[in-house]
């Protein structure tokens, strides 16, 4: 099996985000929410080759907005020591992921 591409995650929501106050996406959060825990980590619309979105020019990302629901998640059950990226980076070091 070959390395899986390695994705950057998003720094901030961007503007549109579902998980930003007023984003006219924010319906889809809890089908996003329960595929970011089931399936895999979400590609952010706003960046990469998205249906969504035409013409986007900044490479993929991964959803800051889902990233930090998977982090939530992950620290409430004790899987992470806290919700942070950094949490997350020490347990896939520790996993040897």
């Amino acid at each position: 099996m070959g390395r899986r591409k390695v994705i950057p995650v998003r720094q901030t929501n961007c503007a549109t985000c579902p998980w930003r106050e007023g984003s006219p996406y924010a319906y889809l959060r809890s089908d996003l929410e329960r595929s970011a825990m089931s399936e895999a980590s979400r590609i952010c619309h706003s960046t990469g080759n998205n249906p969504v979105i035409k013409a986007v020019r900044v490479p993929a990302q991964i959803c800051r907005g889902a990233r930090d629901y998977q982090l939530q998640v992950l620290a409430g059950i004790g899987f992470l020591d806290a919700p942070t990226d950094e949490a997350w980076e020490q347990k896939k070091n520790e996993l040897k992921l």
